[in-house]
């Protein structure tokens, strides 16, 4: 759902935090010499010290008053009182640093604080808290071809789960016309479950159904320790757009318009990456064929073997082909797969999980 000038958590992908930390109580020499002497003080001559030291306390009010008194204002115009006065609040903090829109793409996050959406700022006006379950919390826009995509999210606390979920909504409406929108609801899945990516990387309007019609893809986020990307779907159908949920289920998804398939790449371990081929069939998503690499490790006398499968059947050993005959078969660009090339990079980053910049941050 968990990162734009940004208002930021989250999307981010990590932080460090340096702790600073002082030992000791660093004092007077004198004043802890004078601690010690009042200590050993008789009651009589205590009481003879506090009656002296009143006196002095009262004096030096006395003083302040008279000089306050003397300035125009008081303590009222004291520079950190009005410092204090004149910072913001949290909430109109948030407000003024807005970012502006560029590019037809604007972002607002807020990790668990509750966004207020100013009334100019959406341009389709619909209730968030009529449609999402908890606060919104991420409100992207996005402009293009006369459409406008505006992208709404909040977070809430779920009793039977004991954790936190996110709900989602996608408003369409058309430039210029706020009265006729459509409404997606779906269920987001950033958060607790992934990194939510910028907003320069979250929506994609390309072609996924080969219906030479623009679709729109939303990027759910970063997931888990294996680098792994979906994307919310959204068919454009006779003027309307329909989500296609199926696309989803698609990790890391590349778009492959010569021959109409969707890729997809993977890893399942750190020993093993798998890539599989998607048709569009009724604008449902059917994986027709995966490649898996994996590696089976040898002990003592025993080398590792690499092993390569189509559809669970063996195509390949590293212990009975070359390294080129394996290149040949797998990873040449005029190889059947030929996953060293173009075609596979991903949607997000342009990457490739043999290269890993799959894994890397644009």
């Amino acid at each position: 759902m968990k990162k734009k000038q940004r208002i930021q958590m989250v999307c981010a992908i990590s932080c460090c935090l340096f702790a600073v930390s002082a030992c000791g109580d660093p004092r007077n020499h004198e004043d802890n010499l004078q601690s010690v002497t009042i200590q050993d003080m008789d009651a009589e001559e205590r009481e003879g010290s506090d009656e002296e030291n009143e006196t002095v306390k009262d004096e030096s009010m006395e003083e302040v008053s008279a000089e306050e008194s003397d300035e125009e204002g008081g303590i009222g115009n004291d520079p950190e009182s009005e410092m204090m006065e004149e910072l913001p609040t949290e909430e109109n903090s948030m407000l003024e640093e807005l970012p502006t829109e560029e590019n037809g793409m604007l972002e607002v996050y807020v990790d668990r604080d509750v966004i207020s959406i100013p009334d100019d700022m959406m341009i389709a006006q619909v209730s968030p808290q009529e449609i999402l379950s908890g606060n919104p919390i991420l409100y992207d826009r996005f402009r293009i071809d006369g459409w406008v995509f505006e992208w709404l999210v909040s977070d809430y606390y779920d009793e039977e789960s004991w954790g936190w979920l996110e709900d989602g909504v996608l408003v369409i409406s058309r430039e210029g016309d706020v009265e006729e929108m459509q409404a997606i609801h779906v269920t987001a899945e950033g958060g607790n479950a992934g990194w939510w990516v910028s907003v320069e990387n979250k929506f994609e309007y390309i072609d996924v159904n080969f219906d030479d019609v623009p679709d729109l893809l939303i990027c759910t986020g970063h997931h888990g320790n294996q680098g792994l990307l979906t994307y919310y779907c959204f068919l454009r159908m006779e003027g309307t757009f329909v989500e296609a949920p199926t696309f989803t289920d698609i990790p890391n998804p590349a778009v492959d318009a010569d021959n109409q398939l969707i890729l997809s790449q993977w890893r399942n371990s750190a020993s093993s990456h798998s890539w599989a081929e998607y048709e569009c069939q009724d604008n449902t998503y059917v994986r027709i064929r995966e490649l898996c690499e994996y590696c089976e490790f040898g002990n003592y006398d025993n080398e590792d073997v690499w092993v390569w499968t189509v559809n669970g059947e063996v195509i390949g050993r590293s212990d009975e082909l070359s390294r080129s005959e394996i290149d040949d078969l797998i990873y040449n660009e005029n190889s059947e797969w030929g996953i060293s090339g173009d075609r596979w990079r991903t949607l997000y980053n342009h990457g490739l999980t043999t290269d890993f910049s799959i894994y890397s941050e644009p």
